[in-house]
């Protein structure tokens, strides 16, 4: 670990004693009514090939530590710390990608500012710039790792008319998951952009204002200069019927280069479906996905159709099916214990005498002491995640997750 970092953990640490409240009436308050949250996070993560291919191990331990300052004015000011460390994994092991690589590519460690804004808000409407999280259906956190990814921009988001929100972003920085600093956001996309391409985006989403059924729909548009533009739509519906809840969730959404296409060709579409039945602490899900004539260009996070423990459907041309079952012990009295079994299946057309047909399948077991003991484990979860992945023309291999986590706020006064 680089013992420079060692004063901003400390201030991260030191931010745990302010007091917090949601007003303030002059400067100082602003300040010292700010509200501070934030989450520890310990994970272990191991991929294990059938092959000679060089097994991938991560163990770090670290977090997010944010601070928001009280609204003065409607102006407000928010800043974050995030922080991941290498607690044990083996050198003679590949990184996985929780951690960053040293200049000799060993596990390293990396201490960063994860958001630093300023934040306004007037008549149903905020207003952000800086470095942020943000989350969109092709632009988000993509919490997958140990670390969230991270965005620098400006963006809006309107609640003025009832049941319809409204948002917009101009993005030019992106930070992955164990990157130290933001990157040019079309540099994440295209290597060879010369300068950087800004990515913007417009949604709306609207909640139906009914009550014999849920229903709500949601559109986007992303373009980004000589790279891609994108549209995403999709439609989630629920009803209770007595003990049962039924749901289903069409999706559609496009994806096509543009101008010098510094990303390379892009013409692809994804339309799918899922469906959802669950009673009794039971659900069982199915998911149905196909992909147009490319693969899918998604490393800002996504929303697929179809998204698994290490595979998802991406790949051009590939039609893909899964279907999952899940059981909340709680209906046992074992409150915060749930389990679920995912199963996938992938099938494309040969490609110069390759495919990347797959499946997967996925256990998963999780539990939120919270929810049973409450007090000081008010927070704290332990998730187990298992996957087998079976290849036809590469290797095969395991994925073993574990998730240690504890999410923490400050009340104020």
């Amino acid at each position: 670990m680089d013992f420079k970092r060692i004063p901003i953990l400390l201030g991260s640490f030191a931010l745990l004693t302010s007091s917090t409240c949601f007003a303030a009436d002059n400067l100082k308050e602003m300040f010292s009514q700010g509200s501070v949250n934030g989450e520890l996070r310990s994970y272990y993560y191991d991929r294990d090939f059938d092959s000679t291919q060089k097994e991938r191990e991560d163990y770090a331990t670290g977090g997010l530590f944010g601070y928001k300052s009280a609204a003065l004015k409607g102006v407000s000011f928010g800043v974050t710390f995030a922080t991941v460390n290498d607690t044990g994994s083996s050198d003679g092991k590949a990184v996985y990608g929780l951690l960053p690589k040293d200049q000799n590519g060993n596990h390293d460690s990396v201490t960063r500012m994860q958001e630093m804004y300023v934040q306004g808000q007037w008549f149903n409407t905020t207003l952000k710039y800086g470095g942020q999280m943000i989350n969109t259906p092709f632009m988000n956190g993509n919490d997958i790792r140990l670390l969230p990814k991270s965005y620098k921009g400006a963006s809006v988001i309107n609640k003025s008319i009832p049941n319809l929100e409204l948002q917009g972003y101009f993005i030019t920085g992106y930070m992955g998951w164990a990157d130290d600093d933001y990157m040019q956001v079309s540099d994440s996309a295209a290597k060879t952009a010369d300068e950087n391409k800004p990515m913007l985006i417009g949604g709306a989403k609207y909640k139906l204002p009914v009550n014999v059924l849920d229903v709500s729909a949601e559109g986007w548009l992303y373009s980004m200069s000589d790279v891609m533009d994108m549209t995403y739509y999709k439609v989630t519906a629920a009803k209770q019927l007595g003990d049962f809840k039924l749901s289903l969730e069409p999706t559609y959404f496009t994806q096509k280069s543009k101008g010098d296409e510094l990303a390379g060709n892009l013409d692809s579409d994804q339309i799918g479906v899922a469906a959802g039945a669950s009673a009794y602490g039971i659900s069982l899900n199915a998911y149905y996905a196909k992909t147009g004539d490319t693969n899918l260009l998604t490393p800002w996070g996504d929303s697929r159709v179809i998204n698994q423990q290490v595979l998802a459907s991406q790949f051009a041309k590939e039609e893909a099916i899964a279907a999952k079952i899940g059981y909340d012990f709680g209906q046992l009295g074992l409150k915060g214990l749930s389990a679920y079994v995912l199963y996938g299946v992938y099938n494309a057309p040969e490609i110069n005498g390759k495919t990347t047909d797959a499946n997967e399948m996925d256990y998963n077991i999780q539990y939120d002491f919270g929810k049973n003991f409450g007090g000081i484990l008010d927070g704290f979860s332990v998730r187990a995640r298992y996957a087998f992945i079976d290849n036809k023309d590469a290797d095969d291999y395991t994925d073993t997750r574990i998730y240690l986590r504890y999410t923490f706020a400050l009340a104020g006064k």
